[in-house]
């Protein structure tokens, strides 16, 4: 416990900002109880969320996703995702239904090179737009898959398992697959929020992975801070009034990461690893994180594309890979010939290839 607050004093790993609580759907899960009727901005304006990013970079911190509601509704994600990569965010995601890509934050999301997580329900109009209950939603998610795919972003997907979808579930994975998400995950549904509504009766903190909190918090809409975006009944401070450094190393984290390992006490990493990959692997998916296996919960983390039969080598992501340029003709490859001794001094003469 005492090592994890110290840990956590020390910096963030990762903050996700939840810059509108209005979405443009209404799924019947929402664990934010977001929804059209909301307003766009509710507490924190755009000011504050660049400062929040401010904030987070000063404590360590390069992983951002920002998050919602619908974090596409919001006008100022194009500046804050600008803000994020000059503040040397090296992972910056952006949750979405992909049914809202205005032609300049599409090239914004290109620029910036954003990884994209989208949410699908099933493999059908039927299955998907009963969730989010809007007709046409599910097509227009895939054409937002589609795009992010074609414009070379990584693109994961992420389908959460509940009553109306658990049929279509493998299927939906299988159609993904196919259409080229780099990453999958499947999660149970949370009975929180209006996905209380299905699953009433398991208390709070166990409806949470363990790892909340555990370098990283999200902030919410209005400037609320908790530990992360399921565990919005845990006060960590407000945004305006302590900022992110109070919430991270603050008395109320420690207190619920001591509430939760007491509600929790049969959960260990290696137990949650194992229980996420038998998970996925009951729906063909591989979470492929040679690092660490990761929780079910967590759905901040890319895990790239799965090749499992690829040896990934060291994992070095601090190190530049040089400039890509496909556009420069690397000239003929001739690796049977031996180039010889580099003279550029030397009059090579006339080439005569057949001339021994």
């Amino acid at each position: 416990m005492d090592g994890d607050i110290a840990q956590l004093r020390q910096g963030l790993d990762f903050v996700w900002l939840e810059i509108t609580g209005r979405c443009n759907l209404r799924c019947t899960h929402c664990y934010a109880n977001s929804g059209p009727e909301l307003p766009l901005e509710s507490g924190m304006q755009l000011g504050d969320w660049l400062r929040a990013l401010d904030e987070a970079a000063a404590l360590g911190c390069r992983k951002v996703q920002f998050i919602g509601g619908e974090p596409t509704l919001h006008p100022g994600l194009p500046q804050l995702i600008a803000h994020a990569r000059a503040r040397d965010f090296r992972s910056i995601c952006v949750y979405t239904n992909g049914t809202h890509f205005t032609d300049s934050l599409k090239t914004t999301l290109v620029a910036h090179r954003v990884t994209l997580a989208f949410s699908v329900y099933g493999s059908s109009a039927e299955t998907h737009d009963r969730v989010t209950l809007r007709p046409g939603a599910f097509e227009r998610t895939l054409s937002g898959i589609r795009w992010a795919i074609d414009a070379g972003l990584s693109v994961s997907a992420n389908i959460i398992e509940m009553e109306a979808n658990a049929h279509d579930v493998d299927a939906a994975a299988r159609m993904l697959r196919d259409m080229g998400a780099h990453s999958l995950g499947v999660d149970r549904l949370r009975g929180l929020g209006r996905g209380h509504d299905e699953r009433p009766a398991q208390p709070r903190l166990r409806e949470l992975c363990g790892r909340c909190g555990d370098g990283k918090v999200c902030i919410s809409a209005s400037g609320a801070i908790f530990p992360c975006v399921f565990s919005r009944f845990v006060d960590l401070g407000h945004f305006k009034s302590g900022g992110l450094g109070a919430a991270v190393s603050g008395a109320p984290l420690g207190d619920f990461r001591s509430s939760l390992e007491a509600a929790q006490p049969w959960i260990s990493p290696s137990r949650e690893a194992a229980a996420a990959e038998s998970t996925n692997r009951g729906h063909g998916l591989s979470p492929c994180t040679p690092e660490e296996p990761a929780p079910p919960c967590r759905p901040e983390q890319d895990p790239g594309p799965c090749r499992p039969e690829q040896d990934p080598g060291p994992c070095r992501p601090e190190q530049d890979p040089g400039p890509c340029r496909p556009e420069q003709d690397p000239g003929p490859c001739r690796p049977e010939q031996d180039p010889g001794p580099c003279r550029p001094e030397r009059d090579p003469g006339p080439c005569i290839p057949e001339h021994a």
